[in-house]
Parts: structure tokens; C-alpha cells; sequence
């Protein structure tokens, strides 16, 4: 029997490895990885060139709504129906869904609420294109680690039209991506793809993020076939041996 559990190591966030009783190991998250081992300089430019409150309620506003659009995509993903009838069970659901409406006591409760719904929706109006592509979700906000001494929360992983299993990561944004300026989440999504590998036999035959931003109605749809996950692995194990080396976990 495996057990996963979320611990706070030196303020970054690791998972404890139990399996059958024994203790497998404590290993960073991929976040905390890549986080800790990307080049900041353009982020401090930013944050400089906006004023540190302003950066703070940015950063905030995007953490905060992403969780509500992830959870509401999770919960959509479980409901059955036409695409109207799932959306009016989603509205009567997420009214007492504790993730979604834990920041109601916050004074920007509101405006993140706000838009994780929006976000959501543009999602939903382009069902065709999402929703309807997918024929079985294998797992959703599940718990994954690798022997090789990372761990993560994988957002989605799921059956598609044309036999096709993939690893779908969810994010927003503020403005369109292009993907020289998002190979960390490809990093990210690399290393799930083989995590998962390792927990459940089953290979994935690629990789997409799905993308919402501020200024567009259609998210966008970032791919990696295979190859690209071999690729962006090798490049996410170069930061995992960086992560390790600087912070004496060799």
C-alpha cells in the first residue's frame, strides 16, 4: 500500500514516500525544483518595474483563480450529460465545494472566484475542443513520485479519441504564451509523463497544456509528442541534479 503525504521541508514544499510500511523517501516537488532552479533575473525586472504590491496581487490573483479553474475543471470532468446539463451541476455543486470557496473570507475572495469562473468557461465554450476529446480520465489531482527522487501533483491524465493516453496540465495566464517562454511547464509535464509511468505500466503518448489567458477567448494547446518528452526528461533531470547538488540531497 503507498502513501503520499504534502510536507513543508526549509519552506519548500516535498512529499513523504511510504510504501507497504516502509519509508521510501522525502523528495522535492517538481515545482519546488524548477522553481528553485530557473533563472529569476526577468522576474525581478518585473516585479521592480511594477512595484512589489502590485507583483504581489498579480501573483496572487493568478495562483488563486487557477486553483478555482482547476478544481472546477476536475469537477466538470466527473459529471455526465449534455455539455449544458454538466455545467448546471457544476454551478450546484461548486457552491459548497470547499476548495473553491475557501477564500470566501478573503477581501479578493470575490475577484478570484470571478475569474477562476471565467477561465473555466472558456474552457466550456469551446467543448469540442477539451472536453469532448476525451473518452476516460485515468486520474485526476492524483499524488505521483519517481524512484528517481521527485514527486508532484499531476492535474490530469486521461484516454482520448484515437486510443491516445495524455498527461494534461492546466494553467492560466495573463497574456498569449509562446513556447520558448514556457519550457518549464514542459519540464514539468516531461516529468509527470515518466512518473506515472513508473506507477502505472502505462505509457503516454504525449503531453498537452491547456492554457487560459486574460486577453483571449480560446485557451491554447500546448503538445509534446513522445520524442518531446524524452527531450524536455533529459532537460528536467539536469535541474533535478542541479536542485540536489545545491541543496546537499546527493
Amino acid at each position: 500500500m503507498e502513501s503520499i503525504e504534502r510536507v513543508e521541508v526549509n519552506g519548500r514544499r516535498y512529499y513523504q514516500i511510504t510504501v507497504d510500511g516502509e519509508h521510501i523517501g522525502t523528495f522535492p516537488s517538481m515545482t519546488t525544483i524548477l522553481g528553485n532552479t530557473k533563472d529569476k533575473s526577468g522576474l525581478d525586472e518585473w516585479r521592480d518595474s511594477v512595484g512589489h504590491e502590485e507583483a504581489d496581487r498579480i501573483s496572487n490573483l493568478s495562483m488563486n483563480r487557477g486553483t478555482i479553474m482547476h478544481r472546477l475543471l476536475e469537477l466538470y470532468k466527473g459529471l455526465q450529460g449534455t455539455p449544458c446539463q454538466r455545467l448546471s451541476q457544476l454551478i450546484f455543486i461548486s457552491q459548497t465545494d470547499g476548495e473553491i470557496n475557501q477564500f470566501n473570507e478573503d477581501p479578493s475572495g470575490e475577484e478570484w472566484l470571478k475569474q477562476g469562473w471565467e477561465f473555466f468557461l472558456k474552457f466550456w465554450r469551446h467543448h469540442d475542443e477539451f472536453f469532448d476529446r476525451v473518452v476516460k480520465v485515468l486520474a485526476a489531482e492524483k499524488f505521483i513520485w519517481s524512484k528517481r527522487g521527485y514527486a508532484g501533483t499531476l492535474d490530469n491524465a486521461s484516454e482520448i479519441v484515437g486510443n491516445k493516453i495524455l498527461i494534461i496540465d492546466y494553467k492560466n495566464s495573463r497574456k498569449p504564451k509562446r513556447d520558448e517562454w514556457i519550457e518549464d511547464y514542459f519540464c514539468q509535464v516531461a516529468g509527470y509523463s515518466i512518473a506515472f509511468w513508473e506507477r502505472t505500466g502505462i505509457v503516454p503518448t504525449g503531453c498537452e497544456i491547456w492554457m487560459a489567458n486574460e486577453i483571449d477567448d480560446k485557451p491554447q494547446i500546448f503538445t509534446l509528442t513522445q520524442s518531446d518528452i524524452k527531450y524536455y526528461f533529459k532537460e528536467f533531470t539536469k535541474r533535478l541534479n542541479q536542485y540536489k547538488l545545491e541543496n546537499g540531497e546527493e
